[in-house]
C-alpha cells in the first residue's frame, strides 16, 4: 500500500504541466536538428527498436561525422538501414562499461543516450564512459522514480523486489510486461542481465550521480508526464575527473615490481591527499 501510495504521488506531480508521450520524439529530434549541424556526434544504445534513428538524424542534419554506439550485431539491427540510406554513419559494436570499446569511439562533440543506465548494475561507470567520450554536451534520457521524501539521492534496486513492489510500480508502465525486473521477475538466464531494469534512480540521483561523473546539468526537457521518464541536457566540466582510470592502480603497481618509478596522476594529487592524511589506511 505505501508503495501504491507513493507512485500514485508521484504521478500527480510530474503530470502537471507535462505533454502527452507523442511530444517526446518530437523534443528529441528538434534537440538533435538544432546541435547537431557541423560537429560530431555519437549516438549511445540507439539501436533497439528505433535502429539507429538518432544516429542518422544527426547526419542528415549536418553532423560533421556520426558514431553509433551499442551492443546489438551490425549485420542485424545497423547494416540494413545504413545500406538503405546510402548512410557513412560509423558503427562501434561494444558495452558502454568497456573504457577499450570508450576509446575506440572516441571523443564527440555532442553525445546522445537514452534507455541505457538503469539496464546496468554500474550505472556511474556507465556514466564516467560517457564522459570520456564526450567533449562538450550530453542529452541524456532515463527511467526515473519519484524522489523519496527525506532522503535525496535514493535509489531502487530491482532484484530486490517481489511480486507485491512489482505489480505496485509497474501501474505507471506503458506495456509493463517488457520491462524485465518491474514488470516480470528479474531475469536471472546468464548472459541475459542488461535486458532488466537494475536500478530506479530519483532525479537527484541521476543529476549527483552526472556531476560526479563530471557534466553539470543545463536544463531538464519536458518530456512525457510519467514520472518514470527523466531527460536533462548536461555539460562536460573542466574539472578533473574524481577517480583514476580503471586501470591506474595495476599499471602502478606493476612499475613497482618492475623497479620503476610510479607515474603520479592528476597533478600529484593522489600523493598530495596521501601525504596530507587525507586517504584511509
Amino acid at each position: 500500500m505505501l508503495m501504491s501510495a507513493w507512485v500514485a504521488l508521484g504521478r500527480l506531480r510530474r503530470r502537471i504541466g507535462k505533454p502527452p508521450l507523442t511530444h517526446t520524439v518530437e523534443v528529441r529530434h528538434d534537440w538533435v536538428r538544432r546541435h547537431a549541424p557541423g560537429r560530431s556526434f555519437l549516438d549511445v544504445g540507439g539501436m533497439y527498436a528505433i535502429k539507429g534513428e538518432i544516429a542518422f538524424l544527426a547526419e542528415e542534419a549536418g553532423a560533421s561525422r556520426v558514431t553509433a554506439l551499442d551492443a546489438g550485431d551490425a549485420p542485424l539491427v545497423f547494416e540494413p538501414e545504413r545500406r538503405r540510406r546510402g548512410s557513412s554513419v560509423r558503427y562501434v559494436q561494444g558495452d558502454l562499461e568497456d573504457p577499450e570499446a570508450a576509446a575506440r569511439v572516441g571523443v564527440h562533440d555532442v553525445v546522445f543516450c537514452t534507455g541505457v543506465v538503469y539496464h546496468s548494475p554500474n550505472p556511474v561507470r556507465q556514466l564516467l564512459n560517457l564522459r570520456a567520450m564526450c567533449g562538450d554536451l550530453l542529452y541524456f534520457g532515463t527511467h526515473a522514480v519519484p524522489e523519496v521524501p527525506g532522503f535525496p539521492g535514493a535509489c531502487l534496486y530491482y532484484p530486490a523486489f517481489g511480486e507485491a513492489e512489482r505489480r505496485a510500480l509497474s501501474k505507471a508502465y506503458w506495456r509493463p510486461e517488457e520491462h524485465w525486473g518491474i514488470g516480470t521477475p528479474f531475469n536471472e538466464r546468464a548472459g541475459l542481465g542488461y535486458g532488466n531494469f537494475w536500478w530506479g534512480l530519483t532525479p537527484s540521483a541521476v543529476r549527483a550521480m552526472l556531476h560526479t561523473a563530471g557534466f553539470d546539468v543545463l536544463e531538464e526537457r519536458r518530456v512525457h508526464e510519467t514520472p518514470f521518464l527523466l531527460e536533462l541536457v548536461a555539460r562536460a566540466s573542466d574539472r578533473p575527473p574524481l577517480l583514476p582510470p580503471v586501470s591506474y592502480f595495476r599499471e602502478r603497481g606493476e612499475r613497482w615490481e618492475a623497479g620503476e618509478v610510479p607515474f603520479d596522476w592528476v597533478d600529484d594529487s593522489w600523493r598530495e591527499a596521501r601525504d596530507h592524511g587525507e586517504l584511509p589506511g
